[in-house]
């Protein structure tokens, strides 16, 4: 037999061996979170480092590509005449030119040596934030701009974002135990408790200007949704170099109460948040998501693809083919169909007008039942080219360079509540209360009413009980009425007695 301390003995060098393991495993995946950082961290220092030449290392194409020169016989003109036509992923005009969109492609595919990734090409070619946003101030503090805005993307591409509470637009899923992303609040009013950026313009490299003029399209937006115009949540305004834009920010808030939860989405016309789950990224429904996916599915139904510019949806069945230049006129042919939206309609109704047949028809969208939504009031003033000496700008010299001034200047908001029109105590109220003024009904007509039916009734069902007509014997009891003289009222004694005065006087009548 085994002794006592052979049992004991393996069993402490499992025990041991297994805790070296997972000792191993813990030190590795430490080593490879910092190693991941600090490459992380090696990648942002190259990139905004201020040496020169440093930010190729950390390119994300590699060298060979960067010095392949031999992609094309084509001059560079023609090369950017080329590229001109990738500025059609965003506006798809009316008219496209078949063979130019090919000739893009078959370059692109050459250079690439396969097939290329349109969200990476137009990221790249878009300005970056870090050489836009010179500067920012936050309540009333200097920040950094880079940790404000993300580039992140809109219906007009890739934008610099404030205060956007949305996670990655490529990501599918967002974890239960996620952290949400914070954003930032406004305390205290005016100006300079508000956000101000300092903007370049960028007037030499307006390669394909999506304005007719020169300057930037702020918009404004709920920072939970993806901004789409087309579910009417967006404000657009428009800022101009050498010149200082105030946008006062207006919010009104809308809330429906638990009341009407019971009744049919189609009958109270909204939804609440936690009733739907939309598919980006599991989050709540929003008015603006439902119709961004009804926009993305009726593309990917009609031109088999997904513009680069909207949000990936899903993992697997909703990671649609991002959209190339071979499908530039399939878009631009069904451009103004997505840009007319009929949202919340009844499958039934019948459609009376050829021009709603195109529209884009999202059925099951409705408003959601608790929003905020913003206004957005903007003037502007001319910024006179020189050195400044103001605290935000000391010792700037402006040529070129815009301010932006977002902020709030007024306590206290517009707050609308969605109810019920009528409770049942109301509507019974308000019947009663017409009967009464016009006929003389009420509530105690309609108790007479029931009484005066449940006695019928009972003396249809009861034998030998019947209800006696107390005016009958009321008649039958009295004496009959007829016409009294004057005469009558006298007695019989005064009538008989003849008149005589004096013997009236001396002797007395006997009755």
């Amino acid at each position: 037999m085994w002794a006592e301390g052979d049992w004991i003995k393996p069993k402490n060098q499992v025990k041991h061996a297994w805790t070296t393991r997972n000792s191993r495993k813990s030190r590795r995946k430490f080593h490879c979170s910092f190693f991941k950082v600090l490459l992380k961290y090696l990648k942002f220092y190259c990139q905004y480092s201020s040496l020169a030449g440093i930010k190729y290392l950390a390119n994300s194409r590699t060298w060979p590509e960067s010095f392949h020169a031999n992609v094309t016989n084509l001059s560079v003109d023609e090369i950017l005449a080329l590229l001109r036509q990738l500025g059609n992923q965003y506006t798809s005009e009316f008219q496209m030119d078949k063979n130019r969109n090919e000739e893009v492609h078959q370059l692109l595919m050459t250079y690439y040596k396969e097939d290329y990734d349109m969200i990476d090409i137009m990221k790249t070619l878009s300005p970056q934030c870090s050489t836009m946003l010179l500067k920012c101030k936050l309540h009333g503090s200097i920040r950094n701009c880079s940790t404000l805005f993300a580039f992140r993307k809109t219906q007009d591409g890739f934008c610099c974002i404030f205060n956007y509470a949305r996670e990655e637009d490529d990501i599918p899923v967002i974890k239960d135990g996620s952290v949400p992303i914070e954003v930032y609040k406004i305390y205290d009013l005016g100006i300079d408790r508000g956000l101000t950026v300092f903007i370049e313009p960028f007037l030499d490299d307006y390669f394909y200007p999506m304005l007719p003029i020169a300057g930037w399209k702020v918009i404004i937006f709920d920072p939970h949704d993806f901004p789409d115009v087309t579910s009417g949540g967006v404000k657009e305004i428009l800022a101009i170099p050498r010149s200082e834009t105030y946008i006062d920010i207006i919010a009104s808030s809308f809330f429906s109460t638990r009341a009407i939860e019971g009744y049919p989405i189609k009958k109270r016309k909204c939804i609440f948040s936690k009733e739907i789950r939309t598919l980006y990224a599991g989050t709540s429904y929003t008015y603006s998501d439902c119709i961004v996916d009804c926009k993305i599915h009726d593309v990917q139904k009609i031109c088999g693809c997904r513009p680069f510019f909207y949000p990936r949806r899903g993992k697997h069945e909703y990671s649609f083919r991002i959209c190339n230049n071979m499908d530039l006129e399939c878009l631009a042919r069904y451009k103004s169909k997505w840009w007319s939206v009929y949202p919340n309609e009844d499958k039934q109704e019948e459609v009376e007008t050829s021009k709603k047949e195109w529209g884009l028809h999202c059925h099951n969208c409705y408003p959601v039942c608790e929003d905020i939504s913003y206004d957005a009031l903007s003037s502007k003033s001319y910024m006179s080219p020189g050195r400044y000496q103001t605290d935000f700008l000391w010792n700037v010299t402006i040529e070129n360079q815009a301010l932006l001034h977002i902020y709030f200047s007024r306590y206290g908001s517009l707050r609308l509540r969605q109810d019920v029109v009528y409770y049942w105590y109301e509507l019974m109220s308000d019947i009663g209360g017409i009967c009464g003024v016009f006929i003389g009904f009420s509530l105690i007509s309609v108790v007479e009413f029931l009484y005066f039916v449940a006695l019928v009734f009972r003396e249809m069902l009861c034998k030998g009980w019947v209800i006696k007509d107390e005016d009958h014997e009321r008649k039958s009891q009295s004496q009959p009425i007829r016409t009294i003289y004057w005469s009558e009222l006298l007695p019989r004694s005064w009538q008989a007695a003849p008149y005589y005065p004096d013997y009236i006087l001396k002797k007395r009548t006997r009755y």
